[in-house]
Protein backbone atom coordinates (compact mmCIF):
# COMPACT_ATOMS: atom_id res chain seq x y z
CA UNK A 1 0.00 0.00 0.00
CA UNK A 2 2.92 1.93 0.54
CA UNK A 3 4.48 1.95 -2.83
CA UNK A 4 0.99 2.36 -4.43
CA UNK A 5 0.86 5.68 -2.23
CA UNK A 6 4.21 7.12 -3.05
CA UNK A 7 3.69 5.90 -6.91
CA UNK A 8 0.38 8.14 -7.10
CA UNK A 9 1.78 10.75 -4.88
CA UNK A 10 4.38 11.55 -7.33
CA UNK A 11 2.30 10.92 -10.57
CA UNK A 12 0.07 13.42 -9.30
CA UNK A 13 3.12 15.88 -7.89
CA UNK A 14 3.85 15.77 -12.12
CA UNK A 15 0.21 17.03 -12.86
CA UNK A 16 0.43 19.51 -10.36
CA UNK A 17 3.95 21.11 -11.72
CA UNK A 18 1.94 20.94 -15.12
CA UNK A 19 -0.68 23.05 -13.85
CA UNK A 20 1.12 25.67 -12.02
CA UNK A 21 3.36 26.56 -15.26
CA UNK A 22 0.00 26.76 -17.01
CA UNK A 23 -0.78 29.63 -14.36
CA UNK A 24 2.50 31.21 -14.41
CA UNK A 25 2.28 31.72 -18.17
CA UNK A 26 2.62 35.13 -19.55
CA UNK A 27 1.98 36.08 -22.80
CA UNK A 28 4.32 39.57 -23.82
CA UNK A 29 5.03 41.19 -26.38
CA UNK A 30 7.24 43.95 -28.24
CA UNK A 31 7.12 45.92 -30.93
CA UNK A 32 10.68 45.40 -32.91
CA UNK A 33 10.19 44.42 -36.54
CA UNK A 34 12.93 41.94 -36.53
CA UNK A 35 14.67 41.33 -39.84
CA UNK A 36 13.10 37.56 -40.97
CA UNK A 37 14.50 34.44 -42.68
CA UNK A 38 11.35 32.03 -43.03
CA UNK A 39 13.03 28.48 -44.29
CA UNK A 40 10.87 26.24 -45.72
CA UNK A 41 12.33 22.48 -46.58
CA UNK A 42 10.70 19.81 -48.23
CA UNK A 43 10.86 16.94 -49.94
CA UNK A 44 8.66 15.02 -52.28
CA UNK A 45 5.93 17.27 -50.87
CA UNK A 46 3.97 18.74 -54.08
CA UNK A 47 0.66 17.54 -53.14
CA UNK A 48 0.64 20.05 -50.34
CA UNK A 49 3.24 22.92 -50.27
CA UNK A 50 1.24 24.98 -52.63
CA UNK A 51 -1.27 25.73 -50.26
CA UNK A 52 1.68 26.64 -47.85
CA UNK A 53 2.94 29.08 -50.57
CA UNK A 54 -0.01 30.94 -51.17
CA UNK A 55 -0.62 31.56 -47.16
CA UNK A 56 2.95 33.19 -47.20
CA UNK A 57 2.09 35.45 -49.74
CA UNK A 58 -0.36 36.75 -47.91
CA UNK A 59 2.21 37.68 -45.17
CA UNK A 60 1.57 41.22 -43.70
CA UNK A 61 5.30 42.51 -42.52
CA UNK A 62 7.42 45.03 -44.24
CA UNK A 63 9.02 43.21 -47.30
CA UNK A 64 12.03 44.37 -47.26
CA UNK A 65 12.35 42.64 -43.64
CA UNK A 66 11.98 39.31 -44.21
CA UNK A 67 12.97 36.66 -46.91
CA UNK A 68 11.64 33.41 -47.91
CA UNK A 69 14.23 30.66 -48.60
CA UNK A 70 12.52 27.48 -50.00
CA UNK A 71 15.17 24.16 -49.53
CA UNK A 72 14.45 21.62 -52.11
CA UNK A 73 15.36 18.57 -50.04
CA UNK A 74 16.24 15.91 -52.93
CA UNK A 75 12.44 15.66 -54.00
CA UNK A 76 11.92 13.08 -56.87
CA UNK A 77 8.34 14.81 -57.66
CA UNK A 78 7.99 18.22 -58.72
CA UNK A 79 7.95 19.80 -55.35
CA UNK A 80 11.34 22.19 -57.41
CA UNK A 81 9.44 23.24 -59.88
CA UNK A 82 7.09 24.61 -57.67
CA UNK A 83 9.38 25.97 -55.07
CA UNK A 84 10.94 27.99 -58.56
CA UNK A 85 7.71 29.00 -59.52
CA UNK A 86 6.29 31.16 -56.58
CA UNK A 87 9.56 32.21 -55.96
CA UNK A 88 10.12 34.18 -59.49
CA UNK A 89 6.88 35.86 -58.48
CA UNK A 90 9.19 37.43 -55.27
CA UNK A 91 11.96 39.59 -55.11
CA UNK A 92 12.36 38.22 -51.27
CA UNK A 93 11.83 34.77 -52.38
CA UNK A 94 14.23 32.75 -53.12
CA UNK A 95 14.65 28.64 -54.04
CA UNK A 96 17.81 26.22 -53.58
CA UNK A 97 18.40 22.65 -53.81
CA UNK A 98 20.08 21.28 -50.69
CA UNK A 99 22.89 18.86 -52.31
CA UNK A 100 23.27 15.94 -49.72
CA UNK A 101 26.90 15.36 -49.32
CA UNK A 102 28.53 12.39 -46.84
CA UNK A 103 29.36 14.60 -44.10
CA UNK A 104 25.84 16.30 -43.81
CA UNK A 105 23.42 16.14 -41.05
CA UNK A 106 21.21 13.10 -41.68
CA UNK A 107 17.24 13.81 -42.08
CA UNK A 108 15.61 17.30 -42.41
CA UNK A 109 18.61 18.61 -40.10
CA UNK A 110 21.26 18.96 -43.09
CA UNK A 111 18.76 21.31 -45.51
CA UNK A 112 18.08 23.16 -42.53
CA UNK A 113 21.51 23.93 -42.18
CA UNK A 114 22.17 24.82 -45.59
CA UNK A 115 18.92 27.81 -45.26
CA UNK A 116 19.94 28.72 -42.37
CA UNK A 117 23.38 29.32 -43.93
CA UNK A 118 22.12 31.09 -46.71
CA UNK A 119 19.67 33.45 -44.63
CA UNK A 120 20.06 36.91 -43.62
CA UNK A 121 17.89 37.40 -41.05
CA UNK A 122 18.11 38.18 -37.50
CA UNK A 123 15.22 35.47 -36.82
CA UNK A 124 14.76 32.55 -37.87
CA UNK A 125 11.02 31.02 -38.06
CA UNK A 126 10.78 27.49 -39.52
CA UNK A 127 7.29 25.91 -40.80
CA UNK A 128 6.58 22.47 -42.34
CA UNK A 129 5.31 21.74 -46.01
CA UNK A 130 1.73 20.17 -45.20
CA UNK A 131 0.85 23.41 -43.02
CA UNK A 132 -0.76 27.22 -43.11
CA UNK A 133 0.44 30.15 -42.05
CA UNK A 134 -1.51 33.43 -40.90
CA UNK A 135 -1.03 36.75 -42.47
CA UNK A 136 0.20 37.58 -38.98
CA UNK A 137 1.90 34.71 -38.33
CA UNK A 138 5.79 36.75 -38.46
CA UNK A 139 4.55 39.59 -36.19
CA UNK A 140 3.22 37.34 -33.37
CA UNK A 141 6.34 34.91 -33.45
CA UNK A 142 8.81 38.17 -33.93
CA UNK A 143 7.20 40.42 -30.70
CA UNK A 144 7.41 37.60 -28.43
CA UNK A 145 11.56 38.18 -28.71
CA UNK A 146 12.88 40.02 -25.77
CA UNK A 147 16.55 41.05 -25.46
CA UNK A 148 17.05 37.76 -23.55
CA UNK A 149 15.07 35.56 -25.29
CA UNK A 150 16.63 32.81 -27.52
CA UNK A 151 13.57 30.54 -28.74
CA UNK A 152 10.07 31.30 -29.05
CA UNK A 153 8.22 27.76 -29.38
CA UNK A 154 4.54 28.38 -31.24
CA UNK A 155 1.11 26.08 -31.43
CA UNK A 156 0.38 24.18 -34.56
CA UNK A 157 -2.89 22.56 -34.42
CA UNK A 158 -4.62 20.31 -36.99
CA UNK A 159 -7.79 21.15 -38.85
CA UNK A 160 -10.94 20.28 -37.09
CA UNK A 161 -12.67 17.18 -38.46
CA UNK A 162 -14.92 14.58 -36.91
CA UNK A 163 -13.35 11.42 -37.53
CA UNK A 164 -11.73 9.16 -34.65
CA UNK A 165 -7.80 9.62 -36.31
CA UNK A 166 -8.66 13.58 -36.62
CA UNK A 167 -9.93 13.95 -33.10
CA UNK A 168 -7.01 11.77 -31.76
CA UNK A 169 -4.36 13.89 -33.48
CA UNK A 170 -6.05 17.08 -32.27
CA UNK A 171 -5.64 15.41 -28.54
CA UNK A 172 -2.52 14.61 -28.79
CA UNK A 173 -1.09 18.17 -30.41
CA UNK A 174 -2.92 19.77 -27.62
CA UNK A 175 -1.16 17.74 -24.80
CA UNK A 176 2.37 18.25 -26.42
CA UNK A 177 1.30 21.99 -26.37
CA UNK A 178 -0.20 22.11 -22.73
CA UNK A 179 3.36 20.32 -21.77
CA UNK A 180 5.28 22.58 -23.94
CA UNK A 181 3.78 25.74 -22.30
CA UNK A 182 3.97 24.63 -18.95
CA UNK A 183 7.53 23.57 -19.02
CA UNK A 184 8.80 26.73 -20.76
CA UNK A 185 7.52 28.42 -17.58
CA UNK A 186 10.20 26.56 -15.87
CA UNK A 187 12.61 27.58 -18.83
CA UNK A 188 13.08 23.91 -19.52
CA UNK A 189 10.69 22.85 -22.78
CA UNK A 190 10.00 19.45 -22.95
CA UNK A 191 8.73 19.86 -26.76
CA UNK A 192 9.25 21.91 -29.30
CA UNK A 193 7.54 21.91 -32.63
CA UNK A 194 9.07 22.41 -36.26
CA UNK A 195 5.39 23.70 -37.67
CA UNK A 196 5.97 26.80 -35.72
CA UNK A 197 9.53 27.79 -34.54
CA UNK A 198 11.53 30.68 -34.21
CA UNK A 199 15.34 31.36 -33.20
CA UNK A 200 17.54 33.78 -32.81
CA UNK A 201 20.47 32.87 -36.02
CA UNK A 202 23.27 33.71 -33.40
CA UNK A 203 21.85 31.18 -31.40
CA UNK A 204 22.11 28.43 -33.83
CA UNK A 205 25.68 29.69 -34.31
CA UNK A 206 26.47 29.57 -30.29
CA UNK A 207 25.05 25.99 -29.70
CA UNK A 208 26.94 24.84 -33.03
CA UNK A 209 24.51 23.72 -34.87
CA UNK A 210 23.20 20.23 -35.54
CA UNK A 211 27.07 19.10 -35.40
CA UNK A 212 26.73 17.19 -32.30
CA UNK A 213 23.29 15.94 -32.60
CA UNK A 214 23.80 15.30 -36.90
CA UNK A 215 24.27 11.61 -36.97
CA UNK A 216 19.97 11.17 -35.57
CA UNK A 217 17.78 11.37 -38.42
CA UNK A 218 14.67 12.71 -36.32
CA UNK A 219 14.22 15.82 -34.00
CA UNK A 220 15.62 18.73 -35.89
CA UNK A 221 13.01 21.03 -33.19
CA UNK A 222 13.74 18.68 -30.02
CA UNK A 223 17.41 18.51 -30.38
CA UNK A 224 18.09 22.55 -30.94
CA UNK A 225 15.75 23.52 -28.12
CA UNK A 226 17.67 20.64 -26.13
CA UNK A 227 21.11 21.98 -26.87
CA UNK A 228 20.22 25.89 -26.17
CA UNK A 229 18.50 24.70 -22.91
CA UNK A 230 21.55 22.84 -22.06
CA UNK A 231 24.52 25.27 -23.34
CA UNK A 232 22.95 28.43 -23.24
CA UNK A 233 21.76 31.05 -21.19
CA UNK A 234 19.11 32.06 -23.55
CA UNK A 235 15.53 32.30 -22.80
CA UNK A 236 12.54 30.30 -24.29
CA UNK A 237 9.02 31.63 -24.76
CA UNK A 238 5.99 29.89 -26.26
CA UNK A 239 3.26 31.84 -28.17
CA UNK A 240 -0.34 31.21 -26.95
CA UNK A 241 -1.79 33.94 -29.14
CA UNK A 242 -4.11 32.75 -31.92
CA UNK A 243 -2.74 34.93 -34.81
CA UNK A 244 0.29 32.92 -34.23
CA UNK A 245 -0.98 29.41 -34.84
CA UNK A 246 -0.04 27.27 -37.63
CA UNK A 247 -2.72 24.75 -39.04
CA UNK A 248 -1.68 21.50 -40.38
CA UNK A 249 -3.76 18.66 -42.03
CA UNK A 250 -4.79 15.59 -40.43
CA UNK A 251 -2.44 12.48 -41.39
CA UNK A 252 -5.74 10.30 -42.88
CA UNK A 253 -3.48 6.99 -43.17
CA UNK A 254 -3.04 5.21 -40.00
CA UNK A 255 -0.13 3.24 -41.36
CA UNK A 256 2.17 6.88 -41.43
CA UNK A 257 0.46 8.33 -38.71
CA UNK A 258 1.77 5.20 -36.77
CA UNK A 259 5.45 5.99 -38.00
CA UNK A 260 4.84 9.58 -37.19
CA UNK A 261 4.30 8.48 -33.73
CA UNK A 262 7.02 6.32 -33.03
CA UNK A 263 9.32 9.18 -34.80
CA UNK A 264 8.10 11.59 -32.72
CA UNK A 265 8.03 9.94 -29.52
CA UNK A 266 11.24 8.44 -30.62
CA UNK A 267 13.74 10.51 -27.97
CA UNK A 268 12.87 9.22 -24.61
CA UNK A 269 17.03 8.11 -24.01
CA UNK A 270 17.80 11.62 -25.01
CA UNK A 271 15.50 13.93 -22.53
CA UNK A 272 17.71 13.99 -19.84
CA UNK A 273 17.95 12.25 -16.51
CA UNK A 274 15.46 14.27 -14.68
CA UNK A 275 12.92 14.21 -18.22
CA UNK A 276 13.70 10.84 -18.37
CA UNK A 277 12.93 9.07 -14.80
CA UNK A 278 9.56 11.43 -14.95
CA UNK A 279 8.79 9.32 -18.23
CA UNK A 280 9.68 5.93 -16.87
CA UNK A 281 7.77 7.18 -13.39
CA UNK A 282 4.43 7.94 -15.52
CA UNK A 283 5.22 4.69 -17.91
CA UNK A 284 5.49 2.63 -14.26
CA UNK A 285 2.35 4.02 -12.99
CA UNK A 286 -0.08 2.99 -15.83
CA UNK A 287 1.29 -0.26 -15.81
CA UNK A 288 0.49 -1.04 -12.30
CA UNK A 289 -2.62 0.74 -12.74
CA UNK A 290 -3.97 -1.78 -15.98
CA UNK A 291 -2.60 -4.74 -13.98
CA UNK A 292 -4.81 -3.52 -10.81
CA UNK A 293 -8.02 -3.11 -12.55
CA UNK A 294 -7.11 -6.47 -14.72
CA UNK A 295 -6.53 -8.42 -11.76
CA UNK A 296 -9.76 -6.58 -10.25
CA UNK A 297 -8.30 -4.75 -7.07
CA UNK A 298 -10.28 -2.04 -5.73
CA UNK A 299 -7.28 -0.10 -5.41
CA UNK A 300 -6.64 0.16 -9.30
CA UNK A 301 -10.19 1.39 -9.13
CA UNK A 302 -9.28 4.37 -6.64
CA UNK A 303 -5.78 5.06 -8.58
CA UNK A 304 -7.97 5.38 -11.82
CA UNK A 305 -10.17 8.36 -9.94
CA UNK A 306 -7.08 10.21 -8.61
CA UNK A 307 -5.09 9.48 -11.96
CA UNK A 308 -8.53 11.27 -13.78
CA UNK A 309 -8.96 14.42 -11.18
CA UNK A 310 -5.24 15.10 -11.23
CA UNK A 311 -5.08 15.14 -15.32
CA UNK A 312 -8.36 16.87 -15.84
CA UNK A 313 -7.17 20.53 -14.57
CA UNK A 314 -4.15 20.84 -16.65
CA UNK A 315 -5.86 19.37 -19.63
CA UNK A 316 -8.70 22.37 -18.96
CA UNK A 317 -6.37 24.97 -18.68
CA UNK A 318 -4.21 23.62 -21.31
CA UNK A 319 -7.52 23.60 -23.61
CA UNK A 320 -8.60 26.93 -22.66
CA UNK A 321 -5.34 28.31 -23.45
CA UNK A 322 -4.47 27.13 -26.87
CA UNK A 323 -8.03 27.46 -28.14
CA UNK A 324 -9.36 23.86 -27.81
CA UNK A 325 -11.87 23.76 -25.51
CA UNK A 326 -14.23 21.78 -28.72
CA UNK A 327 -12.18 18.51 -27.58
CA UNK A 328 -13.07 18.72 -24.27
CA UNK A 329 -16.49 17.14 -24.90
CA UNK A 330 -14.21 13.58 -25.89
CA UNK A 331 -12.17 13.90 -23.01
CA UNK A 332 -13.66 10.83 -21.84
CA UNK A 333 -12.46 8.28 -24.62
CA UNK A 334 -9.43 9.54 -25.03
CA UNK A 335 -7.94 9.65 -21.85
CA UNK A 336 -8.43 5.98 -22.24
CA UNK A 337 -7.25 5.59 -25.86
CA UNK A 338 -4.54 8.40 -25.40
CA UNK A 339 -1.93 6.95 -22.96
CA UNK A 340 -2.16 3.52 -24.55
CA UNK A 341 -0.87 5.03 -28.08
CA UNK A 342 1.39 7.72 -26.50
CA UNK A 343 3.12 5.44 -24.23
CA UNK A 344 3.56 2.30 -26.56
CA UNK A 345 4.45 4.75 -29.62
CA UNK A 346 7.19 6.22 -26.61
CA UNK A 347 8.61 2.83 -26.11
CA UNK A 348 8.53 1.35 -29.67
CA UNK A 349 9.71 4.76 -30.88
CA UNK A 350 12.67 4.73 -28.51
CA UNK A 351 13.88 1.25 -29.95
CA UNK A 352 13.48 2.85 -33.55
CA UNK A 353 10.77 1.13 -35.04
CA UNK A 354 9.96 3.50 -37.25
CA UNK A 355 10.35 4.28 -41.01
CA UNK A 356 12.05 7.77 -42.47
CA UNK A 357 11.18 8.83 -45.62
Amino acid sequence: MIFYSILTIGYCLLFILLLIGLLLHKQTFNSVQYSVSIIICARNEDKVITNLLKSLEAIEYPADKYEVLLINDDSSDSTEKIMKDFSFKHSNWKQYDHIKKENSPKGKKGALTFGINQSKGEIILVTDADCIVQPNWIQSMVSCFDKYTGMVLGYSPVKKRKDLLSIYQRFDTLCEGTTAVASVAYNKPTHSNARNLAFRKIVFDEVGGYESVGHIDTGDDFYLSKLIKEKTNWKFNYNTNQQSFVYTDEIISIRKFLHQQLRRNSKAFDLGLPLFLMGSWVIIFHLILLFLIFSGSIIGLYLLIIKVIAEMLPALAGAKLLKEEGLIKYFPILWIVYPIIYLSSQILGSLRFYKWK
